[in-house]
């Protein structure tokens, strides 16, 4: 028998927009779903429901029988290289990343 490996869906996590600018939520919504297919996971998505797009939310999916509410911030960190000190120097930053929450309802 052999042991699952695919990351649980709250697990993936897919790099989208930048430091300064969320991706279009339809955008994020379709790279989030293409990852979570990669892995291994059979998604639906989920039509007909309401989100917020003011608050960060993407789209719902079905995930063999769970339904997941795919969502994005600032939640990745990378490094922003600015020159506000007259050289170049790097510092962290959050970029935009979308990732799914678990409805739990």
């Amino acid at each position: 028998m052999s042991e699952d490996v695919r990351p649980d869906p709250v697990q993936i996590v897919a790099k989208v927009g930048s430091s300064f600018r969320a991706a279009d939520p339809e955008r994020a919504f379709e790279v989030w779903v293409h990852l979570a297919s990669k892995a291994g996971w059979q998604v639906s998505p989920v039509e007909g429901v309401s989100v917020d797009l003011g608050a960060g939310d993407c789209g719902v999916v079905d995930i063999e029988g769970l339904r997941y509410l795919v969502r994005q911030s600032r939640r990745v960190r990378r490094a922003l290289v600015d020159d506000v000190t007259g050289g170049p120097a790097e510092r962290p930053v959050f970029a935009f990343a979308a990732w799914a929450e678990p409805v739990l309802s």
